[in-house]
């Protein structure tokens, strides 16, 4: 059982993919269908809305409004004005109009799900409108397929797109004049909007809406004016900064004037407004009530109140269909869960009972109550609704972690196995009876429940993984000693706490350095004071800033001389060829850092180095010395600060450790193998930055040698992480030849040492905050969960570039 190791990286691996489905699935709301809309008139036949990208509230209500005249001479008697400020982070450029257009609050997980499928909005307010006109670019038409674009506007001035729609308004509004339900969407980009460039913007946009007023004199027009900017609330209340301004102005708007909790100065007499506070996703639906139209079927967002200058019939009617939407998708996803699922807020019965009231509300023609009704239950419906998106999420989490807790425990046994012996076990035929009734039991449940198949595959992991120990456990394991037992915990705990703080790594580091050479302070020498001195080097930089992610052209020349001068001072023997290939792609880099003439030839040549540590022959003497040289060579081309001088230090302060060992006769066993690796492989990551400052490193890739390729972003992102695991296992096993016989043992102690890491990490995951924590949090995890298998193959590439028909030449251990 478990003997092949395709068997154990799976087994290591189906972790990490359920946590990936975890995330990454959505629950489905297909078959909604749009509400039915009120046949009541609604108070405007087509709406006008402008959009100007990175527009924020503090430019657009600056200097009391002096910078915009005409349009705050229209807010000071008729419409309103606000701000609008997302509860969720916007996870790429398409976000705001999502939110403004569909109501729906995009999830890190939907926007990769859209990126990998090519999805497209299913749902918006150009779908439900009866006509729409469009002047934007074709990346929003092509995600809105509802959309009617009349033109394509890429990166233009606002004066053509303005020129567009006055152009259309003068040969086609005619058309046009008894069509109801029309939306007009003018898309304005161009630079970040200024004080000084807001007059210009002011008037195209007064002359688009002076040329619809003219063009359509009915008076049945709605205008409103936002921005794409905007960042989620954090604890505090939303500065000006960050949040987008909206006007809305024309048919059905009503006009307030009085004030409430935020207010703003129009002007020098220091006469304020109500600065009306709304979240995007309200926005969609008072566009649909405007016009008379259902809000788009996934819409999150609730009609605000008092924003409609209609009747009280007609806005209780607005609300009523509001929360009957809301109502169909909680009503929707309650029934794709088990009937036993408890419920959050809402049951079907409360459902039922809200539907009744609200007909016998409107029966009675009892309009304000049913307004006030449908608008308080509305925030029940919203979190019934986020509370079943996510009802399976936190059991399944726990369900990877009962079945990593019993991956744990196979890999103890296993890497403590000594023989196929079978040792008798109490219990264990009522264990396995119990773990299969109870299997039995979970499957028959699912099944009848309907639970989604993916959802049954992940709860059914802990059977899997169990399974598997309780037959592995039979086999006989040798004593553990209380020590070993507790340095590998300590090891565990020191590595999880570097991904939090470089200096709880940089502790650990220290102290297993100076334990493990612990006999080398009795014979004091040159050598000694070297290692030390390195050890404390290494030690100190992690209090330094993180080098890791920073530009800094004079570190960078300062690793180039080190990594020539090194072999050097340490009387090094290499090929002329070597040397000559080596020293000519480091003074090419030189070049590129101080002048940069000829970048392309740089380009070329650290392509071809790239091709020449890769497939280069293997050398009969020093193989790891050699393998020191070139890749130090290869990672000081990744580099953009003095990280090459990092690793470099690092890498020889554990050379000369081994050679102290190696020297008093010392020998290393897989457990302490397995320590090494561990130890130097996250160190040589934490000494030099952390896995947030792996995300700034992508930033200014192009800096490096390898060129602004994008697809050879992922490549230049590996080396810079596996480098410095390569440099480490080449060091440790060109020292002690007799490691390459323990590769099974070593892989399975990292197996249980990281397993143990992924569990506590498992639980950090998280799909919701900005894009750097989601990205960072998942990193870690994935990275300790594929640790063991990165190692693997790594030591497989040593053992070919090292050679192994070349070991015998290695030097002996002193005898």
């Amino acid at each position: 059982m478990l003997e092949s190791y395709r068997s154990l990286v799976l087994l290591q691996l189906l972790p990490l993919l359920a946590v990936l489905l975890i995330y990454l699935r959505s629950t489905s709301l297909d078959g909604l269908e749009p509400q039915n809309s009120s046949e009541d008139i609604p108070p405007a036949d087509r709406l006008v809305v402008f959009v100007r990208d990175d527009l924020s509230a503090q430019t657009f209500f600056a200097n009391r409004c002096n910078n915009i005249p005409l349009l705050r001479n229209i807010f000071l008697h008729e419409g309103l004005v606000g701000v609008s400020c997302p509860e969720a982070p916007s996870y790429r450029p398409l976000s705001p109009y999502v939110a403004l257009f569909s109501g729906v609050n995009e999830e890190a997980a939907t926007v990769i799900r859209n990126w990998l499928w090519q999805s497209k909005a299913t749902d918006s307010v150009f779908k439900r409108s009866h006509h729409n006109f469009a002047w934007t670019t074709a990346e929003l038409g092509s995600y809105f397929p509802a959309m009617n674009l009349h033109r394509i506007m890429e990166i233009q001035p606002e004066d053509l797109v303005a020129e567009s729609v006055l152009n259309f308004l003068s040969v086609d509004s005619h058309l046009l004049q008894k069509t109801k339900g029309i939306i007009f969407f003018v898309h304005l980009t161009g630079v970040e909007p200024s004080q000084k460039s807001l007059p210009k913007i002011e008037a195209n946009i007064m002359d688009m809406y002076k040329r619809f007023e003219e063009k359509f004199p009915d008076k049945r027009t709605a205008y409103l004016l936002t921005s794409n900017l905007g960042k989620p609330k954090l604890l505090c209340r939303c500065n000006l900064a960050v949040e987008s301004p909206f006007m809305l102005w024309g048919a059905g708007v009503a006009h307030t004037t009085t004030l409430g909790d935020r207010s703003i100065m129009v002007n020098a007499t220091g006469h304020k407004l109500p600065l009306h506070v709304l979240n995007p996703l309200q926005l969609t639906p008072l566009m649909s009530a405007l016009l008379g139209l259902p809000p788009p079927i996934y819409s999150s967002g609730m009609l605000p109140r008092g924003l409609l200058n209609v009747s009280l019939a007609y806005e209780a009617k607005a609300m009523l269909t509001n929360a009957q939407q809301l109502l169909a998708q909680a009503r929707h996803l309650r029934g794709l869960h088990p009937s036993t699922t408890s419920s959050f807020w809402l049951d079907f019965q409360l459902m039922d009972s809200f539907v009744r009231n609200c007909r016998r509300l409107m029966g009675q023609e009892r309009f304000k109550a049913l307004r006030e009704y449908s608008c308080n239950y509305m925030p029940l419906l919203i979190k019934e609704i986020d509370f079943y998106k996510d009802y399976f999420r936190g059991i399944m989490v726990w369900a990877v972690t009962v079945a990593g807790i019993g991956w744990l425990w196979c890999t103890h046994h296993l890497s403590h196995v000594q023989g196929q012996e079978v040792a008798p076990i109490r219990g264990l035929v009522w264990a396995r009876g119990v773990s299969r009734l109870l299997t039995g039991l979970l499957v028959i449940f699912m099944m009848l429940e309907k639970i989604p198949f993916v959802v049954q595959a992940i709860l059914l992991l802990p059977s899997l993984y169990w399974t598997i120990t309780l037959k592995i456990i039979t086999l006989k394991t040798e004593l553990v000693s209380l020590r070993c037992g507790i340095l590998s915990a300590i090891l565990a705990m020191t590595c999880l706490g570097g991904f939090n703080r470089r200096y709880i790594m940089a502790l650990g580091y220290l102290v297993f350095t100076c334990y493990s050479n612990r006999d080398a302070f009795r014979v004091r020498g040159m050598q000694l004071y070297l290692w030390l001195l390195l050890v404390l080097g290494l030690f100190f930089l992690s209090f330094l800033p993180e080098t890791l992610g920073r530009l800094q052209p004079g570190a960078q020349l300062v690793s180039i001389c080190l990594t020539l001068m090194r072999p050097l001072a340490f009387g090094v023997f290499l090929s002329p060829v070597t040397w000559l290939v080596n020293i000519a792609i480091l003074l090419a880099y030189a070049e590129y850092i101080l002048v940069g003439w000829l970048p392309w030839v740089t380009y070329a040549a650290s392509w071809v180095y790239l091709g020449y540590v890769a497939y280069g022959q293997r050398r009969r003497l020093q193989p790891s010395e050699l393998m020191f040289f070139n890749l130090s060579t290869l990672y000081t081309l990744t580099c953009t600060s003095y990280e090459s001088v990092v690793i470099q230090m690092l890498a020889m302060e554990l050379q000369l450790g081994l050679r102290m060992k190696l020297e008093r006769n010392e020998t290393i066993g897989p457990k302490t193998a397995s320590h090494y690796i561990l130890v130097y492989s996250w160190y040589s990551l934490f000494v030099i930055g952390s896995v947030p400052a792996l995300g700034n490193y992508f930033d200014i890739l192009h800096e490096t040698t390898f060129g602004h390729f994008t697809l050879s972003y992922f490549l230049i992102m590996t080396l810079k992480l596996l480098v410095p695991w390569l440099l480490m296992l080449c060091i440790l096993a060109g020292t002690y030849k007799d490691v390459w016989s323990h590769e099974r043992k070593i892989f399975l102690r990292l197996l249980l040492l990281n397993s143990a890491m992924s569990l506590v990490l498992l639980h950090q995951v998280r799909n919701d905050g900005p894009w750097r924590n989601i990205l960072s949090r998942f990193a870690k995890f994935a990275m300790v969960q594929v640790f063991p298998v990165v190692w693997l193959l790594l030591w497989r590439l040593a053992n070919h570039k090292l050679g192994s028909k070349w070991i015998s030449q290695l030097p002996e251990r002193v005898a």
